[in-house]
């Protein structure tokens, strides 16, 4: 869902996700206890869904980072840096 609400927003700010240059870099945060250690495992959704919606475009630098809790109680929430245009 977090990834999805990403493309939505980007489609929002360039009119179309054809006009997003390239997906720079996300930053997946996850609320997880001291003992998880599989934070890069959950980002690996995301990552694979830039990849296919956006094809070369969607390739990034990734940091996945687990944290004690989330604003709402949510359980993950990605920051994206985008370049506009082609």
């Amino acid at each position: 869902m977090c990834a999805l609400n990403v493309l939505a927003q980007l489609n929002a700010a360039a009119g179309s996700l054809y006009a997003v240059g390239r997906l720079v870099k996300i930053t997946v945060f996850v609320a997880s206890t001291p003992d998880f250690t599989s934070q890069p495992q959950v980002a690996d959704g995301a990552s694979r869904l830039f990849l296919d919606v956006l094809g070369d475009a969607g390739a990034h630098a990734r940091s996945a980072i687990g944290v004690a809790a989330l604003p709402l109680d949510t359980p993950v929430e990605i920051e994206a840096i985008a370049e506009l245009g082609a």
